[in-house]
C-alpha cells in the first residue's frame, strides 16, 4: 500500500494518496516500516506545499516533519530526497518565523517565537544545520523581532513596552553574537530615543539622562566594533556632548540600523 500511495502522490492525487497511506499505517506490520513513514511524510509535505504553504501554522507541515522523524527513528536513511524534504520543511518554519517577527501585533507577539522554536528543534534533533549557521539564524531572528518591537513603540509610544522588548531581544541577540555591531548600536538607539520621548519641554530629567548615558556606553562599544560607521560616529558625538545637566533644546530621535 505504501508503494501505491507513493505513486498516487507522484501523480498529484493527494487525497487518494493520503487515504491509502493511512490504511498502510493502520496495518501493524506496515506501521513498523521506515518506508511507510517516509511516504506518509512525502504525502503530507505535498499537501502542505500545494494547499497550506501560505499558512504559518499548518498541521500538515508538522505532520510531515513528524513522519520523517519517525521514519528516521526506525531506520536512518541515506535517501537524499528525504533529507531535501526535511530541509524544505525546516526552512519554511524559519521563513515563517522571520515573517511573523516582522508583522506581529501585541495580541499575537509570541507566535513567531513558537515558530522559531519549532524550527530550532527540528534542526537540532536531525542535525540539519551546523551550529554556527543555527546561531546566525537565531541572531537574525532576534534582531528582526527587536526591530519590529521598536517600530511598534515608535508608532504607539504611550507605553514603554515595545521599547523595553526591543532592548530585551537585541540583548538576546548579543548573547549569541557579542560583536554584532547592529544589535549593540540599536540598543543604544532604543535607550536614547526612550529618553527623548519622555523629555519634558524643559529638557531631560535625571532619569532620562541616565538612559542617555547608557546609550552612550553602547555607542562607544559599537564604535569599537565598527569604527568607520558614520551613523555610529554621529550618535557617539551626540551623546558625548551631553553631561549630567539637562538638555535644554529639543532633540530628534535616532534611527535604527537595519543592516
Amino acid at each position: 500500500m505504501a508503494t501505491q500511495a507513493a505513486q498516487l502522490c507522484q501523480d498529484k492525487k493527494l487525497d487518494e494518496a493520503f487515504l491509502t497511506i493511512q490504511k498502510a499505517l493502520e496495518d501493524p506490520l506496515e506501521n513498523q516500516k521506515s518506508y511507510t513513514w517516509y511516504v506518509h511524510g512525502f504525502v503530507c509535505k505535498e499537501i502542505y506545499k500545494t494547499r497550506e504553504a501560505h499558512l504559518r501554522q499548518s498541521a500538515w507541515r508538522m505532520e510531515a516533519i513528524h513522519a520523517f522523524e519517525k521514519a528516521e527513528s526506525i531506520e536512518p536513511s541515506t535517501d537524499a530526497n528525504g533529507t531535501a524534504a526535511l530541509r524544505y520543511l525546516m526552512n519554511t518554519l524559519y521563513n515563517d518565523a522571520v515573517l511573523s517577527s516582522n508583522d506581529f501585533t501585541l495580541n499575537n507577539e509570541f507566535k513567531s517565537d513558537s515558530l522559531f522554536a519549532q524550527y530550532k528543534a527540528v534542526a537540532s534533533r536531525l542535525n540539519l544545520l551546523a551550529e554556527r549557521e543555527l546561531r546566525e539564524n537565531e541572531t537574525q531572528f532576534l534582531k528582526s523581532k527587536a526591530q519590529h518591537y521598536f517600530e511598534l513603540w515608535n508608532n504607539q509610544s504611550d507605553s514603554d513596552y515595545g521599547n523595553t522588548m526591543a532592548i530585551q531581544y537585541y540583548s538576546k541577540a548579543l548573547e549569541l553574537a557579542p560583536e554584532d555591531c547592529v544589535a549593540v548600536y540599536n540598543i543604544g538607539v532604543a535607550y536614547y530615543d526612550q529618553a527623548v520621548a519622555q523629555a519634558t519641554t524643559e529638557g531631560l530629567l535625571l532619569s532620562e539622562m541616565t538612559r542617555v548615558q547608557i546609550a552612550h556606553n553602547y555607542f562607544v562599544k559599537a564604535s569599537s566594533i565598527c569604527p568607520e560607521d558614520p551613523m555610529i560616529q554621529s550618535a557617539l558625538k551626540l551623546t558625548s556632548a551631553h553631561s549630567s545637566q539637562k538638555i535644554n533644546e529639543p532633540r530628534n530621535k535616532l534611527l535604527l540600523r537595519k543592516k
